[in-house]
């Protein structure tokens, strides 16, 4: 039997040509035509309110941006905790103009490694924001928006411009991915599902881009086979679901859980799908 190939196949049945009737032999003519069909490309839909939070304010500060960091020393009404429409005395902000302003913050846990002692980022715990009146050592500030009360000790960074979200982005994936896991989810939870925030311990560093798609694997784990050896077994990975990286770090990244087919949990392993 004569083998026929796909692009015959193509051209004798994808077509839409007009049809040429032979009125003699009551036949229809059909030209061939190639007709060109585009595959759509599928784009998770990010729902951007559950990241919001997490595009819009620092999440993480280096060891440079605490030693350069203000901090508050005082409240001019002699409170222990400030919040919004307080006055507040702040040291270490030299370089300070009348008008600048700043963005405060707490320091919160420490990401470490999970193969070593090591730190990757230190979280920046988002207050609120403040205004410079009066330069000077110390520095008086007025505080425009708090979140929450504000201790002394906090810092105090110059507001920058808001990070842009592009919703727009094609997702692709590393060509290589090795020892990246969840180190952490945003909100604290123990158990996470589709649509919470996840941090792993890979970022621009190692090659990690805004808009890749990665899968996470349920860790191995050993069990005794009780029924005949009694011998330790080392199960296989389970797929557990998909992230999808949408802001990149030096040495850390967020990723939103666009699919859970099993509960994932903090230090389950991140691959190339």
């Amino acid at each position: 039997m004569k083998k026929i190939s796909l692009l015959s196949l193509l051209l004798l049945f994808a077509t839409e040509s007009p049809a040429q009737y032979d009125d003699d032999r009551n036949t229809i003519k059909l030209s061939p035509q190639v007709r060109i069909i585009e595959r759509e490309q599928t784009i998770p839909t990010i729902p951007r309110g559950l990241i919001q939070q997490f595009i819009s304010q620092p999440k993480f500060i280096n060891d440079d941006e605490i030693e350069n960091a203000g901090y508050v020393i005082a409240n001019a009404n002699q409170s222990l905790l400030s919040t919004e429409g307080h006055k507040i005395y702040v040291s270490n902000l030299d370089e300070g103009t009348k008008g600048d302003q700043y963005i405060i913050l707490r320091l919160g846990q420490t990401y470490r490694s999970p193969l070593e002692d090591e730190v990757l980022a230190q979280e920046a715990i988002y207050l609120g924001e403040a205004v410079l009146e009066i330069a000077g050592e110390p520095a008086m500030l007025n505080i425009t928006k708090a979140n929450r009360e504000i201790k002394l000790g906090d810092r105090l960074l110059l507001k920058k411009q808001q990070a842009i979200f592009y919703e727009d982005f094609h997702p692709h994936s590393p060509t290589s991915l090795e020892n990246a896991y969840i180190i952490a989810e945003a909100n604290g939870t123990l158990v996470i599902g589709r649509y919470q925030v996840v941090i792993i311990n890979k970022g621009l560093e190692d090659g990690i881009e805004v808009g890749h798609l990665l899968a996470v694997h349920k860790n191995s784990r050993k069990i005794i086979d009780r029924i005949v050896s009694e011998d330790e077994v080392t199960l296989q990975k389970q797929h557990a679901g998909t992230l999808l990286v949408y802001r990149v770090f030096d040495r850390i990244s967020y990723a939103l859980v666009m699919t859970s087919r099993l509960p994932i949990s903090v230090f389950d392993q991140v691959s190339v799908p």
